[in-house]
């Protein structure tokens, strides 16, 4: 933590100075890029003055950065004033109560804001380190001066996590708060379950203008709630479900009057109500994920999928189906996945190398490919044959999983053929890493090299 000392003031008047020459010479917006590519600056003074110099009054983006980990409180109570044209803040790891009071009473356009709580250690009794956050229902409740407030990120509420020491946001804090706000589109709450938190409100809510909802073990009379509640849906997610009552979740969403561009369904079975589904649903779907936990999908399936949902750009399928396999005279519908531009495949049972082809003739944009499987694979001369047919031509992010084998000639060859490659994870030896490496280097080229979780360069 940086000490509670003010400037000197020589130092304050050549901040000052300072500031006043760069406020003449350059445009506002300017400094909304300055504030963030601070990290990108070898300064290894306090970054106290760095902000001193470069917050403008008319600034519309701040995001606090790591190096502004051990600002204190007290500096940002007296600097938030300054940010009263702001419509995006972000001080994560920063937020108390205190801040929170100044930011709603300051910083009244915000459209976005991040309010993840400042955490503080400290040791118990028994000598073991406790967290303790700083924002609470009070900061919370501040926050309902912020009509225009429409992205918000923060803390789980309490009993979403184990008990916690100090401040906390409940329930029926966020509950409160989403009654206040009537232009909130986005709620971002890390590991909590915002749909079974809205479900099981003790008080009336909604309409809500909320877009984005993740459930966890809700029943079909849950959703339908949630389907009430939040009108204007546009992302759902689906996940966790007992057996007995998932038929009937899927026609819930099927009846509602949703439009959902982005369906996520995890431990789901590919039965005929998801099929009605995505029959009613498939228009307006641009992302579809499906958690396959039966072995339900073949390649009917897969074509279904496509035909209901001719404007998918991303598909995640999960499945470890033996049922998924291209049969003797299959004949591929024209113009499914055409639109296709991200694809995340696995686990294992089905030929991977047969349904990776099938999805990369169907289209010419693929720019993401995430192959993930439990079974050792060779997988080169795959590659190889994506590569001479063109497939890869706009991958930009490509990711293989840790058990398909590949070698570092074909690594090199993916690089050197894959123009638009700017991120690659695959599984090397440490030899053929440091000569990939070389080669990035060598070449000067614009490349994430990962190997399974290892930031390589």
């Amino acid at each position: 933590m940086y000490p509670e000392v003010e400037f000197k003031e020589c130092k304050k008047q050549k901040i000052y100075d300072l500031k006043c020459f760069l406020m003449a010479t350059l445009p506002a917006r300017i400094f909304d890029a300055l504030c963030l590519e601070r990290i990108c600056c070898r300064y290894r003074g306090d970054p106290r003055i760095q902000l001193h110099v470069l917050i403008h009054p008319k600034m519309t983006v701040f995001r606090k950065v790591y190096v502004d980990n051990g600002i204190s409180q007290h500096f940002w109570i007296k600097t938030v004033p300054w940010f009263s044209r702001l419509v995006v803040l972000d001080l994560r790891f920063a937020c108390t109560d205190e801040i929170l009071e100044i930011i709603a009473s300051k910083c009244l356009l915000l459209e976005e804001l991040n309010i993840v709580s400042r955490v503080d250690v400290c040791k118990s009794v028994i000598n073991a380190s406790v967290l303790i956050r700083n924002v609470s229902d009070v900061g919370l409740c501040c926050l309902r001066n912020l009509k225009q407030l429409r992205i918000l990120w923060m803390d789980p509420p309490r009993n979403e996590k184990s008990s916690r020491v100090g401040r906390c946001v409940t329930q029926t804090g966020i509950i409160m708060l989403l009654r206040e706000l009537p232009y909130l589109e986005e709620l971002n709450i890390e590991s909590c379950d915002i749909g079974s938190t809205l479900i099981g409100a003790g008080v009336g809510i909604g309409p809500l203008s909320l877009r984005k909802a993740n459930c966890h073990c809700a029943s079909a009379e849950g959703i339908r709630k949630l389907i009430k509640i939040c009108p204007h849906l546009k992302e759902l997610s689906v996940t966790h479900l007992s057996a007995n009552d998932k038929e009937s979740i899927l026609e819930e969403i099927t009846a509602s009057e949703l439009r959902l561009s982005v369906l996520n369904m995890s431990f789901f079975s590919y039965t005929e109500s998801l099929q009605r589904l995505l029959q009613v649903q498939g228009r307006y779907l641009t992302h579809f994920s499906l958690w396959d936990i039966d072995q339900s999908v073949n390649i009917d399936a897969v074509v279904h999928i496509g035909l209901y949902c001719p404007n998918l750009v991303s598909l995640c399928l999960m499945t470890q189906s033996n049922n998924l396999f291209i049969p003797p005279f299959f004949r591929r519908p024209d113009n499914i996945f055409s639109e296709l531009r991200s694809l995340t495949l696995g686990n294992e049972n089905f030929k991977l190398e047969d349904m990776i082809l099938f999805f990369l003739e169907l289209t010419t944009k693929m720019s993401k490919l995430v192959l993930k499987y439990q079974t050792k694979l060779v997988v080169d001369e795959l590659l190889l044959y994506v590569l001479k047919k063109g497939y890869l031509s706009n991958i930009s992010n490509l990711w293989l999983d840790i058990t398909l084998e590949v070698s570092k000639d074909v690594v090199t060859q993916i690089i050197q053929s894959c123009d638009k490659l700017t991120n690659l994870t695959v599984d090397l030896v440490a030899n053929d890493v440091i000569q990939i490496l070389q080669y990035i280097h060598k070449n000067n080229l614009d490349l994430r090299f990962d190997v399974h979780g290892e930031f390589r360069n």
